[in-house]
């Protein structure tokens, strides 16, 4: 999908991970996953796959941080690489395995 041709979707989904705010997650870990599973199913129908792939990525990463802490931390992370798909238009999946491993180093850097 261009997303330079669809202002729509990318102003959509730029509105939904506005809701995702590490706050959320750290003091109500359930509403977070439940804003985060809209933002999934929403990237999958707009086959916006890279961002589909950084939601499932974030909510496997954070299903321990909420146990353990470090929620916030996993939570800005993943967020700023899933905005940063919005702004790179169509996505490969080598660039999808890129932006993860660059936030595995951002977590891992901080750990």
């Amino acid at each position: 999908m261009n997303h330079d041709q669809n202002p729509f979707v990318q102003t959509e989904m730029l509105n939904l991970l506005d809701d995702l705010r590490p706050e959320l997650a750290i003091r109500h870990p359930m509403q977070f996953l439940m804003h985060l599973d809209h933002v999934r199913q929403k990237a999958t129908e707009h086959e916006l796959l890279a961002l589909r792939d950084l939601s499932c990525a974030l909510e496997s990463a954070l299903q321990p941080a909420i146990a353990n802490g470090g929620a916030g931390t996993i939570v800005r992370s993943y967020l700023e690489a899933m905005r940063a798909t919005l702004d790179m238009g169509e996505i490969n999946p080598a660039m999808t395995e890129a932006l993860l491993a660059n936030v595995a180093l951002r977590l891992g850097g901080q750990a």
